[in-house]
């Protein structure tokens, strides 16, 4: 199944960088705009932003993968 890896970097309070990393299905989400638009909203969730310990997100440089296939 195909899907759409989206890395939002983030950085924390002592200047260090980081990824945030989502998965959309391509089922789901046929559009690499629609998975991008659910990234940042989830990115602003409780749980992203606990998961990430309060770093912040650099939504403007968010990057896209796009997958034919689960790799496992």
């Amino acid at each position: 199944m195909a899907y759409w890896e989206i890395n939002i970097p983030t950085v924390d309070a002592d200047k260090r960088s980081g990824v945030q990393t989502f998965t959309y299905s391509a089922e789901r989400y046929p559009l690499q705009l629609l998975a991008k638009r659910q990234a940042r909203a989830d990115v602003a969730s409780a749980d992203a932003i606990r998961h990430r310990r309060g770093a912040e997100a650099k939504t403007d440089a968010i990057k896209v993968v796009w997958h034919e296939t689960y790799e496992f």
